[in-house]
């Protein structure tokens, strides 16, 4: 694909308001990425604490930096690839979600400076996994010229979400038993040790009765928080399915398709 060709897809088939919001996160991490590679000079310059000496920050922000740019890569995909019938809309929320996770967490270390803030993104994460489970729905039905009761979409997006929303639970849990993480904090002491040493940052979704069921809360608490975000999207997409309504109806483009098809074949 040359890349004339290529800018000339991606502005016609992309809002000037949609393309002006993603460059805006897009140059934002781009220089959270330089300014973690000096050591956070620009925090320290207006005041604020940063230390990356020994952590992976940048590694972090530049590998979601990419992320943000999922819809511009699908494009160089096959042609009959189900992603090429991805909407561009679904960059809005997964560039957020990469911005607040890298930009916000990692850069401005607003994981460790804001109690809960760590829960507050498992919930738009897995309503961000639902999101693009219908999305991935949506694109298998163009691709397969099939079409579906939005509200059958709507459910395996929700399962798409919960499958998601799990598996991120289980690669920390690899990640701490295999490869020496603290991902779920083993015990408290590690918890209060990354904030700093002030309990009072550590945002507690349960009472905490003993302190040695401290990595259960956290992580159950993340499940919980999981199950909130999903059912939240689920019922947004229950009210409002927008690849299902209206003149974005997939269903109706696809019978449109199906009908033409066979006219064709019949007047031959």
């Amino acid at each position: 694909m040359k890349v004339k060709n290529f800018i000339k897809n991606i502005i016609s088939s992309v809002s000037k308001t949609e393309l002006i919001y993603w460059w805006i996160l897009r140059a934002l991490m781009i220089f959270a990425f330089i300014d973690t590679l000096c050591g956070g000079k620009f925090l320290h310059a207006i005041g604020i604490t940063a230390d990356y000496a020994g952590s992976n920050p940048p590694i972090q922000i530049l590998a979601n930096l990419v992320g943000m740019f999922a819809y511009e890569i699908i494009q160089f995909f096959p042609a009959k690839s189900r992603f090429r019938f991805f909407s561009p809309h679904f960059q809005n929320i997964t560039a957020l979600g990469f911005f607040l996770g890298s930009f916000g967490g990692a850069y401005l270390q607003f994981y460790y400076l804001i109690p809960g803030y760590d829960k507050v993104l498992h919930a738009f994460g897995t309503a961000e996994a639902v999101y693009i489970g219908y999305e991935y729905v949506c694109a298998t039905q163009l691709k397969l010229k099939k079409t579906c009761p939005h509200q059958i979409a709507n459910l395996t997006a929700l399962g798409f979400g919960f499958i998601l929303s799990s598996a991120w639970e289980l690669f920390e849990f690899t990640y701490d038993q295999f490869f020496g993480g603290d991902a779920q904090h083993w015990n408290y002491q590690n918890a209060i040790d990354s904030v700093g040493g002030d309990p009072n940052k550590i945002f507690h979704l349960f009472p905490m009765l003993n302190e040695m069921r401290f990595a259960l809360m956290d992580t159950m608490g993340d499940i919980v928080l999981n199950f909130i975000g999903g059912l939240i999207l689920y019922a947004v997409l229950c009210f409002f399915p927008y690849r299902h309504r209206g003149k974005n109806d997939i269903n109706a483009l696809i019978e449109r398709e199906n009908q033409s098809e066979k006219e064709a074949v019949s007047s031959k």
